[in-house]
């Protein structure tokens, strides 16, 4: 008998409660008590890619599937009658096993279920791509009038925007590869008056992104690589809003409501790295005219690396891509050997309010030395500076602690503004 065994149930079943549903599942077999608690744990995972291997061949494919399904049912069997907090399901092409669905479905519903994710999607497809993939199953009737329900994931899952609004409780929703034109979005907002956090993944079908409403409660959106049509076409009106992330390479420009101040942000996360093309005039400036206390940005979309720093907000956290620094394209009215030195601009930013500076990828580019120095004799209340180096043998020379040595001593040569400033290399 193993130790864990031997200790109070009540204390086994918290211990199983914060274990991953997979790691659950697999202690079931060391006793029968273990699979008795496991079956009790409030989180519950039913993930067909922990069973199906992509590239394996079609034929194995169909009997990993069909290993998966009877994993399922045999837990929902066995399954105690108690509530279950969250139950998600991951299964591809749910089309030819309906019925395998609507008994997950039903399962959640009977468990009073309050967090309920269904992601239909299949794993081959490309998230960096524009192939969009039609959605063959919609949420059943019966999950509509599950009242309790506080959190809604539905991914390649089609729903009926205006029995949303039966979730008076809901805080929470997440959707991804399904069309979500602006009708739907509008619907969404008017009937979810407790939603806080929205996250949108590779939707499409969308004119414009349009988050507004009155008395908008929302504090968290992610747009995540979603197809927005038309230029000048994100509206934002969200008062409440604190944390806004925004990935993808089709940057619309960001319009924002009277009356909406953003300077108690919190945090703004800009991805633009897989940068294909900015509509008319939208660039990724406009979208950074709020003001977050803490921003993370990918540099690959800006006309030279120093061009950031002009719209910059007050920042205590600047993350760099060195991948930017080096291989971005410079405009033909400058001359990179001199973007750095001489008269260049102080930004208030980086003098009065960055306080930590992440470079990563580091190479030993002429431009990454030169924004390094920038840093140093500018930030006045920097406290920590840290640069993680490349790990290719191309660029270390096949000797990685040489190269660090060879940057730990640069940056000490450097005269630092900061005296309360730490410098770690990695």
């Amino acid at each position: 008998m193993d130790k864990f065994s031997q200790l109070p149930e009540p204390l086994l079943l918290i211990i199983i409660a914060n274990l991953p549903f997979k790691e659950a599942a697999r202690n079931s077999i060391l006793s029968k008590l273990w699979r008795r608690l496991g079956r009790s744990t409030q989180i519950v995972e039913f993930n067909e890619r922990f069973f199906v291997i992509t590239d394996a061949a079609p034929a194995d494919r169909a009997i990993q599937r069909l290993t998966f399904i009877d994993f399922v049912r045999r837990w929902i069997d066995n399954s105690p009658k108690t509530p279950v907090g969250k139950v998600a399901l991951t299964f591809s092409e749910p089309e030819n096993f309906q019925q395998f669905v609507l008994d997950c479905i039903q399962f959640c519903v009977k468990h009073d279920v309050k967090q309920l994710a269904l992601d239909f999607s299949d794993p081959a497809w490309d998230e960096l791509g524009y192939d969009y993939h039609e959605s063959y199953f919609d949420l059943p009737l019966d999950v509509y009038n599950h009242r309790v329900l506080e959190s809604l994931a539905l991914f390649s899952c089609n729903f009926d925007a205006d029995l949303v609004g039966n979730f008076h409780m809901l805080k929470h929703i997440s959707l991804g590869w399904i069309a979500l034109p602006v009708s739907v979005q509008e619907t969404l907002l008017a009937q979810c008056r407790l939603l806080e956090s929205l996250s949108l993944k590779k939707c499409w079908g969308m004119n414009s992104l349009d988050v507004r409403g009155n008395d908008l409660k929302l504090k968290t959106l992610v747009v995540d690589r979603c197809s927005i049509r038309y230029p000048h076409s994100f509206y934002l009106e969200a008062p409440k809003l604190n944390y806004l992330k925004f990935v993808g390479g089709d940057v619309p420009a960001l319009t924002t409501g009277e009356g909406s101040e953003f300077n108690f942000f919190e945090e703004l996360d800009l991805d633009l790295s897989p940068v294909i093309d900015f509509h008319g005039s939208a660039s990724p400036n406009s979208i950074l005219d709020i003001l977050p206390r803490s921003l993370v940005i990918d540099f690959h979309s800006f006309s030279s690396p120093n061009s950031i720093l002009d719209i910059l907000p007050p920042t205590r956290k600047l993350t760099v891509c060195s991948y930017t620094l080096r291989y971005y394209l410079t405009p033909s009215v400058l001359k990179p050997q001199e973007m750095w030195k001489g008269n260049v601009e102080v930004y208030e930013c980086i003098t009065r309010t960055l306080r930590m500076v992440e470079v990563k990828d580091y190479l030993g580019s002429q431009h990454e030395l030169d924004l390094l120095r920038y840093l140093l004799t500018n930030g006045r209340i920097m406290e920590q500076l840290t640069v993680v180096t490349s790990s290719d043998v191309e660029v270390n020379g096949g000797n990685p602690e040489e190269f660090r040595l060879k940057v730990r001593q640069f940056l000490h040569q450097v005269e630092a503004a900061s005296q309360n400033l730490e410098i770690t290399v990695l």
